[in-house]
C-alpha cells in the first residue's frame, strides 16, 4: 500500500513538474511608453493598387534629424521642421494599440495603423485612399493630397526619375512610413 501511494504521489510530481512550461505568450513592451519619444522618419513611401513608390529623402521635406514628431506623455504631440512647429495636437492608441490616432488642432483626424514599434524603430500607415470616393472625409483629403505631392516630387516631368505616363493610373493611395527614435 505504501508502495502505491508513493507512486501516485510521484506521479502526480511528475505530471505537476511536466505541465509547467514557459509561457507561449510572448511579453510585449507597453505599446504606450514605446511611442513616449522623438521621431525622425527615415522612409516614406506611397502605395497604390498597382505599385509602391518610394520616395527619396531630397523629395520630402520631412526627412532629417531637425524635422520630428515627438509625443508626449499628456497624450499630446508635437511636429517640428526645420527647428519651428509646424502641427500639434493629440495622440490616442486603440484597437488593441494597433491604430493611431492623431488629431490636429483644426480638430482633422488622421489614423495610422501601427505596423511596427520598438524602442529605436517606427512603422506607420496611414489608410488606403479610393480615388474614386465621391465625397471622401477630410482625412482621406488630407491623405490623398499627401500622397500626391510625394508621388508629384518623383515624377520625370518634374525632375524625379518615375515616369508616371508609363505608370498605371492610381485607384488608392496610401502613406507608408518608418522612423527612427532620437
Amino acid at each position: 500500500m505504501k508502495m502505491k501511494h508513493y507512486l501516485l504521489i510521484t506521479t502526480l510530481f511528475m505530471a505537476t513538474l511536466l505541465s509547467c512550461s514557459k509561457s507561449d505568450d510572448p511579453v510585449t513592451p507597453d505599446t504606450t511608453n514605446l511611442l513616449l519619444r522623438k521621431w525622425t522618419f527615415s522612409e516614406v513611401s506611397v502605395k497604390t493598387d498597382a505599385k509602391t513608390y518610394k520616395i527619396p529623402a531630397d523629395g520630402a521635406t520631412f526627412f532629417g534629424e531637425d524635422n520630428t514628431v515627438t509625443f508626449n506623455k499628456d497624450n499630446t504631440y508635437s511636429t517640428v521642421e526645420a527647428g519651428k512647429t509646424v502641427n500639434a495636437g493629440t495622440w490616442k492608441l486603440s484597437n488593441s494599440n494597433k491604430t493611431l490616432t492623431l488629431t490636429d488642432i483644426d480638430k482633422i483626424t488622421t489614423d495610422m495603423t501601427v505596423n511596427t514599434l520598438t524602442s529605436t524603430n517606427i512603422e506607420l500607415a496611414t489608410a488606403s485612399v479610393s480615388m474614386a470616393k465621391a465625397n471622401p472625409s477630410p482625412e482621406e483629403l488630407n491623405i490623398a493630397f499627401v500622397a500626391g505631392f510625394l508621388l508629384y516630387s518623383t515624377d520625370k516631368a518634374y525632375g524625379g526619375t518615375v515616369d508616371f505616363t508609363k505608370e498605371p493610373e492610381p485607384k488608392s493611395l496610401q502613406v507608408l512610413l518608418k522612423g527612427k527614435a532620437l
